[in-house]
């Protein structure tokens, strides 16, 4: 008895070694997988994609190591750590400190990215007083608002929400640059700003638009972009809906529905973004200013080929640097992930950031507090 038992626990030992094995490999790989052309391996976009999912699984294979067999959890954790730089891209862990001076106060200014939805309200509610996204917008009252899948917002016939929404939207932001020809991108702007040209292939869905702002004495050049969405159909929706339902059980059908009508979208979708991320890489390199700010809905994930592609002409993540924790952006479909981002560089801190809790657009508003590091007209 006693040797089947001892031949039992060792069997089991093995088997849950060989678990924490696969997990630990799993967690380190899919960390870097974002390096990798999507062009070349598109499939292990997915895998990073999914990085955050077996960081959390890793934990809790840790604590379960703890009880069942404590010498496996050294494996689980080493795939947590060997990543530990992809990690604090989407959870970062910064803590705020001091308040600004006086002339610090004086240096700041505030960003907002919203993917607005074309301004159609995402839980179907229409209030008398107006349209809820505008309200949003108002309500953060960002000096620099970058919008994506806007419309006309200040017709006077056709305009969005109620009059009087539109005439604040006028009155607040004297410079208003509407480019419908390039995903409805809108940029808002208290400070004088100019669109700059930027010819790009018809993608589809993704487009970028840049602008060169006056940011009080300070030459800025801003990005807008809203990178290639998947395109999946209100079934394709639906049936990922019924795939994550924690109270049914997927049939083989529903995960070959899955696999033959939305990966081949998904891994489509990967290969435009990178492509797009290149153009815009590149068309940030031909500008060759020094002070950028590059925000959108980039329909991709902290640590993706795009996110890095973008950010490795010398751009750093505002939410890496001064936010707290993970978050999502998106909030439709269950497809519960961060994929609005803002990054910046040169005579800039980022000082704060923080995400909406509004859902009238499928995607929440991202707002950003950055400080000149130093006064330029001096």
């Amino acid at each position: 008895m006693n040797r089947v038992l001892h031949i039992g626990k060792m069997t089991f030992r093995g088997i849950w070694l060989s678990i924490n094995v696969f997990v630990g490999i799993t967690t380190a790989i899919s960390a870097y997988c974002g390096y990798i052309d999507p062009d070349k391996m598109a499939i292990a976009q997915v895998l990073n994609m999914l990085y955050p999912g077996w960081v959390l699984l890793s934990v809790l294979l840790i604590i379960a190591d703890l009880f069942l067999y404590r010498k496996s959890a050294w494996i689980a954790a080493a795939g947590i750590l060997v990543g530990i730089g992809p990690i604090l891209d989407f959870f970062p862990l910064n803590i705020k400190t001091g308040k600004l001076t006086a002339d610090e106060s004086g240096r700041t200014f505030t960003v907002l990215t919203y993917n607005t939805y074309g301004f159609a309200d995402n839980q179907d509610i229409h209030p008398d007083w107006g349209n809820r996204t505008l309200s949003n917008i108002l309500a953060v009252d960002a000096d620099i608002v970058c919008i994506q899948e806007g419309n006309n917002i200040t017709g006077k016939k056709h305009g969005v929400g109620s009059r009087e929404q539109r005439d604040s939207v006028r009155t607040r932001y004297p410079y208003i640059i509407d480019t419908p020809e390039l995903a409805n991108e809108i940029l808002l702007s208290k400070y004088p700003a100019r669109l700059i040209p930027t010819p790009q292939p018809e993608w589809g869905t993704g487009k970028y638009a840049a602008y060169i702002l006056d940011v009080e004495g300070n030459e800025l050049l801003v990005i807008n972009c809203h990178l290639q969405s998947i395109g999946l159909t209100p079934d394709d929706k639906e049936a990922y809906r019924e795939l994550t339902d924690k109270e049914l059980r997927p049939t083989r059908k529903e995960l070959s529905q899955v696999k033959s009508d939305v990966m081949p979208k998904l891994l489509s979708a990967f290969k435009i973004r990178g492509q797009q991320a290149r153009h815009i890489k590149q068309f940030i390199d031909s500008m060759n200013m020094k002070n950028v700010v590059l925000t959108g809905d980039f329909n991709d994930v902290a640590g993706s080929y795009a996110y890095r592609t973008i950010r490795s002409c010398g751009l750093k993540d505002a939410y890496a640097q001064s936010g707290f924790g993970p978050t999502i952006t998106y909030n439709a479909s269950r497809f519960y992930f961060h994929i609005d981002q803002i990054f910046y560089r040169g005579d800039l801190r980022s000082l704060s950031i923080a995400r909406g809790k509004s859902r009238s657009s499928d995607h929440y508003p991202v707002f950003a507090t950055f400080l000149w590091e130093k006064n330029q007209e001096e």
